[in-house]
């Protein structure tokens, strides 16, 4: 540990470490989840429900910083074409999974992040961007995720 760092723990008890990580979670504002078949078009843009997502694999640490949700869609588009801003997370008791509740409906992106270089199987499992990336990246290699 430096000599600030030690200081600043000893003297005004302030733990850099923690502040830098909770600064760089806050960067990232977005989480994107993979879909495949119809369950994009039912769930998330709400044809068959009030638009939502589920299952949300995200700890309570991360959903406070978390202001939009995003999908990847798998073939035959290979791509992310939507987002939503976040209303809440919540766990639903019928569904047996955490939710994501939109504030208002699903937005299309200005033009389809495609696949890339990436593989899809990349998405499977939780990612984190901010959505300066996703509304500026033409490809997925593109995307800043941590």
């Amino acid at each position: 540990m430096s000599d600030s760092k030690i200081f600043l723990q000893e003297e005004y008890d302030i733990n850099v470490d923690l502040l830098l990580e909770e600064a760089e979670l806050k960067k990232y504002d977005t989480v994107i989840f993979a879909s495949s078949g119809n369950r994009f078009e039912e769930t998330f843009l709400g044809k068959n429900e009030n638009p939502c997502w589920y299952p949300c694999k995200v700890s309570p640490d991360r959903e406070k910083n978390l202001k939009y949700i995003a999908i990847y869609r798998g073939a035959p588009i290979s791509a992310i074409t939507h987002y939503a801003k976040v209303k809440e997370f919540k766990y639903d008791e019928e569904k047996g999974c955490k939710i994501c509740i939109f504030e208002g409906i699903a937005k299309e992106l200005p033009h389809k992040i495609k696949l890339g270089n990436r593989e899809s199987c990349y998405f499977v499992g939780t990612k984190y961007t901010s959505l300066e990336n996703l509304l500026n990246a033409k490809q997925t290699d593109e995307l800043i995720f941590r």
